[in-house]
């Protein structure tokens, strides 16, 4: 937010200090990751693997209730109210940064458990 000389100085000498506009209040600029599966969305059916079975156990202490594969997705993120989880398929999983951004948002959904 810009603002002028002179009400730079107004604010200055009324003892007034600007504060930062969130993006919040411009939601016209926030960008939204999709929230939707795509089409190719589907149930998980998950083969006995040491990630999904780890992936399992935490959803197990959240509250979300359901777990879809989307081979389209290239991010996790959480929907309906953060009850159900999407993520890209396993094996676009395997990748450092995507585990790490899954792990993340489930450590952030046991903290919001717990309370």
């Amino acid at each position: 937010m810009k603002i002028s000389a002179s009400q730079t100085q107004l604010l200055r000498q009324l003892n007034i200090k600007p504060l930062q506009a969130r993006a919040a209040f411009f939601p016209e600029l926030v960008v939204q990751p999709e929230h939707l599966p795509t089409a190719t969305a589907q149930l998980l059916q998950p083969d006995d693997c040491l990630l999904c079975n780890d992936i399992k156990l935490m959803l197990g202490q959240t509250a979300i209730s359901n777990w879809l594969l989307d081979p389209a997705a290239n991010q996790c993120v959480l929907t309906d109210n953060e009850s159900v989880l999407i993520t890209p398929d396993l094996t676009a999983l395997q990748q450092a940064e995507l585990k790490r951004q899954l792990w993340t948002l489930l450590q952030q959904q046991l903290s919001d458990h717990v309370d």
